[in-house]
């Protein structure tokens, strides 16, 4: 009797906790922000900024706001309940209410004429978060990392007139707010998480600002998200992890300021500090002609960082190298005003890209390219950290 009595109690327990596993979390939405204040609108966003002048005759709202809410009503999500019945209106949401915003972090337009096509190469690039947290007390429960880019071909180069006509077209006609559904429905959005991973530290050697344009030297703190936001998207789309955002400064009141489109309402959103976290030093960038011909140039683009992920608590350190990433980019003989950051760029989230697939699965090139050290062991624990992360 006594034994069948603790089958029966261990039966009981593994269902409620399968049930509160499967448990569908109620979720409000509540529209579409920016993660800065209006005083940074120039550097930030100043593309969306002007687009949301223009309102949607239907909905009353912005036409951005408009499409995202558009998307987010006809989603079909299977791990949250969004209720946008409330949009906006705060007195409403109950009390301890899961509140959800998409949050604009940054955006950038870049573009340089190639010769060999005698067009102009454009590209506009959009950095989001997506986050959930309780409205009661402002403190930030997950953040999503996504992002898009706009590629544009064109015979002259663009005014910024042209660059917003352009996006405004893309938002409004290939609804890029869809795929947020299938984003969030991988990650197991909870209440409370129990351990969370987050990047407290990005450092830029000076030789590193000697390839970056003006804009970016005069506002460390705009490449500083963008080196941590281009890191996160990489790691938490391929192992699902919710990471708390990286927000330069963060360590004088650990707040993220989130300004709502329809109200101008500001909020200060509170970020945990993660359990695990992760400094990034960008130690430079190089560039070396490989080939030559001719008719075309080929260049190697190198990225150099050393990453650290560790457990300040106990201080413990999972992974802690220097990384190199290079990637091949042909270049027309006599194509002038090359735009040598973009590419670095590219190569460096690349390198990203490699080091979280790595952890998953270790490929023994890439390996032997971004390191003389063996880390095939360090890349496998890291895998056991994010799995407590999610």
């Amino acid at each position: 009797m006594k034994k069948f009595l603790a089958i029966l109690f261990v039966f009981i327990f593994s269902l409620n906790n399968q049930v509160h596993a499967n448990e569908i979390l109620k979720v409000f939405y509540s529209g579409f922000s920016f993660s800065n204040t209006y005083e940074s609108n120039p550097s930030h966003t100043k593309y969306t900024s002007d687009l949301i002048k223009e309102k949607n005759n239907e909905t009353g709202i912005d036409i951005i706001s408009s499409s995202l809410l558009e998307s987010v009503k006809n989603s079909q999500f299977t791990k949250i309940d969004l209720d946008t019945t409330n949009l906006l209106d705060f007195d409403k949401y109950p009390d301890n209410a899961i509140v959800m915003s998409v949050v604009l972090q940054h955006e950038e337009f870049t573009q340089e004429y190639n010769s060999a096509t005698n067009k102009y190469s454009g590209f506009y690039d959009a950095y989001f978060e997506i986050l959930f947290y309780d409205f009661s007390d402002k403190n930030l429960i997950a953040a999503i990392p996504f992002d898009f880019e706009i590629p544009m071909l064109t015979e002259n180069k663009l005014s910024k007139k042209q660059i917003v006509k352009r996006i405004k077209d893309f938002y409004l006609k290939n609804k890029p707010f869809n795929n947020l559904n299938r984003k969030i429905n991988k990650y197991n959005i909870k209440q409370k998480y129990d351990l969370r991973i987050g990047i407290t530290s990005i450092n830029i050697h000076d030789r590193a600002f000697n390839e970056m344009p003006p804009n970016l030297i005069n506002n460390q703190k705009i490449i500083k998200n963008l080196i941590a936001q281009t890191f996160s998207k990489r790691l938490s789309l391929h192992h699902n992890v919710a990471i708390v955002p990286y927000i330069e400064g963060q360590a004088i009141g650990k707040t993220m300021k989130m300004r709502f489109v329809q109200s101008d309402i500001i909020y200060s959103i509170n970020l945990a500090n993660p359990d695990y976290h992760i400094h990034i030093y960008l130690q430079g960038f190089k560039k070396v002609l490989a080939k030559s011909s001719a008719v075309e140039d080929l260049f190697l683009y190198g990225s150099f960082i050393n990453l650290k992920i560790f457990q300040p608590d106990i201080n413990k350190i999972y992974f802690n190298e220097s990384l190199r990433g290079v990637t091949n980019i042909k270049i027309p003989k006599d194509q002038s005003n090359v735009n040598d950051w973009r590419k670095y760029y590219y190569n460096l989230e690349i390198l990203f890209d490699n080091f979280s697939k790595n952890i998953i699965k270790q490929d023994k090139k890439w390996m032997k390219k971004a390191t003389k050290k063996k880390i095939k062991k360090d890349l496998k624990n890291l895998s056991k950290v994010l799995e407590k992360v999610k």
